[in-house]
């Protein structure tokens, strides 16, 4: 985004301990063979944007000084400073398979042999109580059913989740689509079940004292802040900052996507904070841009159903519901859709080449 506004007017370092970007929107679908998997290298797409990469990781800031400190020791100086480090997965539900990202594809990979072999035959799907995106939960519970279906398996698919309703941030109206799925694929859900732990038998049991009977059980991570010296930090880690994305009390330091305290925890939101960054950014260097305060828009593709569901619903900067839509995937430009929206990062990854995979040539 600041090459796209600003060109060559700044100079641009990129901090990350691994060298590969792994685009976790296609992680759920992966182990099922649905989606190919979509890893970028980092050094290259760094070259490429003429920026500096250096392979460590944040440990402490020095605002006043205006420089940060690597875990190898070395100290960057920054005019301005972007914190994108992402939240901290850790797990939600005791005893569960905990899946965060293409890091437990092979675990889903051996659950989907052991129902196969007739060695599994129910699955419980859990949501934690905690910040969470939910959305990879309700894929997941989706492609097992239909994994199952597809080679005459019967087997129990549940989901259980603290919201009432399935996937409830999206409103009414995409709720009842969902549910509607669920059933279509036999998966039932189970709402207002805070999940405490895996029992002995495989059992998954709730805190109102129900128990849900399970083989297996599969949960999403709870998802908490990144701690880093120097940089203010709510009870949970997360950094606090305003609507342009400056961090609280800091001159020249932003933080964009699940490291900031924004509750929606997803990569098109954490795109567009980014923009949002870029844009404030490019306006202190008298950038001529027409900077719109416009809602974030959270934009997610549904797998599982014969077709994928594209949800839609709008957000203020806060956090707080503007509006809902939903628009199902009827025709080929909805289908052609990306999982995720943002104006600058999956317009650009379209064009560039996936690690293992072949030359992409954008849209």
């Amino acid at each position: 985004a600041l090459r796209a506004l600003v060109a060559d007017r700044v100079r641009l370092a990129v901090l990350a301990p691994d060298p590969v970007f792994h685009y976790r929107p296609a992680a759920t679908a992966e182990p099922f063979d649905v989606a190919p998997s979509r890893r970028y290298d980092l050094r290259a797409i760094a070259r490429d944007l003429s920026a500096e990469y250096h392979a460590s990781r944040l440990e402490a800031v020095a605002p006043r000084k205006r420089f940060v400190r690597t875990a190898s020791g070395a100290r960057l100086q920054y005019d301005a400073l972007i914190l994108a480090s992402g939240a901290r997965p850790v797990a939600g539900v005791s005893g569960a398979i905990t899946f965060r990202d293409q890091r437990d594809i092979p675990l889903i990979r051996r659950l989907l042999g052991e129902l196969e072999a007739g060695t599994v035959t129910r699955i419980a799907f859990a949501l934690p109580a905690g910040v969470v995106w939910p959305l990879p939960l309700y894929e997941l519970a989706l492609l097992s059913a239909g994994h199952a279906r597809e080679r005459g398996l019967v087997i129990e698919t549940t989901i259980v989740a603290p919201e009432q309703q399935p996937l409830a941030l999206f409103g009414d109206e995409a709720s009842e689509l969902v549910r509607g799925l669920l059933e279509e694929r036999g998966v039932r859900f189970v709402g207002g079940g805070v999940t405490r732990y895996v029992q002995r038998d495989g059992s998954l049991g709730l805190a109102d004292g129900r128990t849900i009977r399970a083989d297996r059980v599969v949960a999403l991570p709870e998802l908490r802040g990144r701690r880093f010296t120097g940089i203010p930090a709510s009870r949970s880690g997360f950094v606090p900052v305003d609507a342009d994305g400056r961090v609280e009390g800091l001159e020249d330091v932003y933080a964009a996507g699940d490291v900031t305290t924004f509750p929606i925890k997803q990569g098109g939101v954490a795109a567009q904070q980014a923009d949002t960054v870029a844009q404030t950014i490019a306006a202190g260097l008298d950038v001529p841009i027409k900077r719109v305060r416009a809602p974030r828009v959270l934009q997610a593709r549904l797998l599982g159903g014969e077709r994928p569901l594209f949800l839609r619903t709008e957000f203020d900067w806060a956090g707080q519901a503007t509006g809902a839509r939903l628009v199902r995937s009827d025709d080929e430009r909805t289908a052609r859709a990306a999982k995720v929206l943002g104006r600058y990062l999956v317009p650009y990854l379209e064009t560039r080449r996936p690690l293992g995979g072949a030359e992409r040539t954008a849209a």
